[in-house]
């Protein structure tokens, strides 16, 4: 019998310092896991799927760090040499017709309710100062507040689930931190560049309106500074 009570007591300890640990973990750090779920590395390459309610299109998107990003239409076909370039926070998009680039906000509509950022800037650490506004042992709430100008939202509320540090779901605010623009959800995790991630983003604005951004393809690639100009973005297909 006291055996049995001592690895009981034992089992107790271990399991309530494994709780403390997860419900411990700062804002900061559960905002870059959050961040390593969603991003596989510094430098990586996706084809996305954004759908709205009158489109679909489709697009690679090469990610160097957190200030370069190269947007490239591959359909419809009407669209291709539409390109996309993030440089830091300048964003610009290629118009063939004109033949010339044009200075674009990343908070500006892709298409439907999906905003340009939304597939160009995909971290979070670094842009926004995160604190802890609730936690339970299974979630935490954040609410990030951007520290830079020109970011896609001003601020953010996040849910995180504590055992796995996936992101759940979002909303997005407006300047004064209470008005939703936005709700997200991160949806459908499966294999994508060696580890589990969400393949679906699907946002709903408060209309009810929704769209959805989904990864058809992920990995890790080193990436040529040369693929980043504005030169290269009005010849890329």
């Amino acid at each position: 019998m006291e055996k049995l009570l001592t690895l009981l007591t034992a089992y107790c300890i271990v399991f309530s310092s494994s709780a403390h640990a997860t419900i411990s973990a700062s804002a900061e750090e559960l905002l870059r896991a959050a961040d390593a779920v969603r991003n596989p590395a510094k430098n990586y390459r996706m084809q996305i799927q954004v759908v709205t309610t009158t489109s679909d299109q489709e697009f690679e998107v090469l990610l160097k760090g957190s200030e370069k990003t190269l947007v490239v239409v591959k359909k419809p076909s009407r669209d291709i040499g539409r390109n996309m370039l993030m440089l830091e926070r300048d964003f610009y998009a290629y118009i063939p017709n004109l033949k010339r680039s044009m200075r674009l906000s990343l908070a500006q509509k892709l298409a439907g309710e999906v905003a340009n950022g939304d597939i160009a800037r995909t971290r979070w650490a670094g842009d926004y100062t995160p604190t802890i506004e609730k936690q339970n042992v299974d979630e935490a709430t954040l609410f990030l507040d951007g520290n830079k100008p020109g970011l896609t939202y001003s601020k953010i509320r996040l849910w995180i689930e504590l055992k796995t540090q996936r992101p759940i779901r979002a909303e997005f605010l407006g300047l004064d931190g209470k008005t939703v623009l936005k709700r997200a959800w991160y949806e459908e995790y499966k294999t994508l560049a060696g580890a589990e991630r969400p393949s679906v983003l699907r946002i709903e604005d408060t209309g009810g309106k929704r769209s959805s951004i989904r990864v058809l393809s992920m990995e890790a690639k080193e990436l040529s500074d040369s693929l980043f100009s504005v030169s290269y973005l009005e010849k890329a297909r």
